[in-house]
């Protein structure tokens, strides 16, 4: 077995590769090309490979590059996993690699992140493309709100959800150089919009019949269910709900020394669109009077009477989420009668 390491980066890829004797066996870099890797790969001993790497923006072509070489394992591990790499004080490229490459030799990896095709991987590069047309609007936003305070004015918080916030915001009361300014501001945020509006129409184009099992839990629609299915893909890859809620950036962050255990924030390394998508859904069930919503509502009024509010919010997003596993995994549509043992 040859267990090779990789610190990618965009003007090269340091390889660093020892056999299960520890002896070193490729010590270089590459460019970050399919041919050098495929070089590369004909280039060790014969034998099975192990090739372990950080996940990155230039992840998935390579995944996608070693899958197709024969005796070739990808091994791809979230940063988050291995930050003793990163936070050692001889950090270079060639030591991050080492250090990958010797940690699959001694069998201490992490569990590799699941590589996505097809539909599934549609889903997921709209919905990244969708977060970030949407991050770019809101910035904009929050710029132009910063501009009209200059003049003394302030806009109310939900001024920008208003139909009408164009025609009231051109009847402000502004100088010149501003009112130009708004305009620009105005033409580049209606851009964004349509642009989302297109990826957002593709995303719920797309056809999945495990998007219409989810689309069975109450306040999961289209644009929910697709973005959930991105996510998880196949929910038997998780050792239960435990591991989908923390996958879901919807488990608090915990602090233990002895006997005294403190639960903190939510932890912020999940992934956030399932957790942004969830947490409007848990906003509309406290609102909805629907007959198959009972057992989820009893459940966030039982939270909120000990917690509040804010807290029962998140653990009914966290249940919606729990919920979307069983049903992934049973390929069952939901039934409230199973939730109601876990609501009182």
């Amino acid at each position: 077995m040859i267990y090779v390491g990789m610190d990618l980066s965009s003007k090269s890829f340091m390889v660093y590769a020892i056999n299960e004797r520890k002896k070193v066996v490729f010590e270089n870099e590459i460019s970050p090309s399919r041919p050098s890797l495929k070089g590369l790969i004909e280039e060790l001993p014969a034998g099975p490979k192990v090739v372990v790497y950080e996940a990155g923006n230039q992840m998935k072509w390579v995944s996608l590059a070693l899958k197709k070489m024969r005796d070739v394992v990808a091994h791809p591990v979230h940063p988050n996993e291995v930050k003793w790499i990163t936070e050692s004080r001889g950090k270079t490229d060639k030591v991050d690699a080492k250090k990958l490459a010797e940690l699959a030799r001694a069998d201490m990896l992490p569990r590799p992140i699941h590589i996505v095709e097809g539909t599934v991987r549609e889903l997921r590069e709209f919905v990244s493309a969708r977060m970030q047309l949407q991050s770019k609007r809101v910035a904009l936003i929050n710029t132009l709100r910063g501009y009209v305070k200059q003049e003394g004015m302030k806009l109310p918080v939900k001024f920008f959800q208003h139909r009408d916030w164009r025609e009231k915001i051109a009847k402000l009361k502004v100088s010149e150089p501003l009112r130009l300014i708004i305009q620009s501001y105005m033409e580049a945020i209606d851009g964004l919009m349509v642009s989302e509006g297109k990826i957002t129409d593709k995303i719920k184009a797309i056809e999945d019949p495990r998007c219409d099992l989810l689309e069975t839990i109450p306040a999961i629609g289209k644009m929910t269910s697709r973005v959930l299915l991105g996510a998880i893909d196949n929910a038997k890859r998780f050792d239960g709900k435990r591991a989908i809620a923390n996958y879901g950036a919807l488990t608090p962050t915990i602090y233990q020394s002895g006997n005294v255990t403190h639960l903190g924030k939510i932890n912020r390394d999940g992934r956030h669109e399932v957790r942004r998508v969830l947490l409007q859904c848990a906003h509309t069930i406290t609102r909805t009077k629907r007959h198959d919503v009972k057992p989820l509502k009893a459940f966030f009024e039982r939270i909120e009477k000990k917690r509040g509010k804010k807290k029962a919010v998140v653990a009914l997003a966290r249940k919606l989420l729990t919920t979307a596993y069983g049903v992934l995994k049973t390929e069952t549509p939901y039934d409230p009668a199973k939730l109601w043992a876990y609501a009182a």
